[in-house]
């Protein structure tokens, strides 16, 4: 069974945390104060490995908490095309 991508905005997470110098842990109690109380350090981790999906309220939350656009959370176009197959996945394995 071949790893299916759940986001393709993770990595990008991740970066843009790392920038602010800010913790997993750090990220989630912000990411909570700002309404997604459901997000822990646990879902954090899950999202920026690919593993969680990402709902488009949440991106919103996350591109205001990480003091960013929106649409700097989501890699070029080109970026997703090499990874299309990997983020698509086969529908028979789900």
């Amino acid at each position: 069974m071949a790893y299916r991508f759940r986001n393709s905005i993770g990595p990008i997470i991740r970066r843009l945390r790392s920038q602010l110098e800010w913790t997993q842990e750090e990220l989630a109690a912000k990411l909570q104060l700002a309404g997604l109380h459901h997000l822990d350090r646990f879902a954090v981790s899950k999202i920026e490995s690919q593993v969680r999906s990402v709902y488009d309220y949440e991106s919103i939350i996350l591109a205001k908490v990480l003091k960013v656009e929106v649409g700097d959370l989501f890699p070029k176009v080109e970026e997703v095309e090499a990874d299309l197959e990997r983020l698509i996945g086969d529908p028979r394995e789900e």
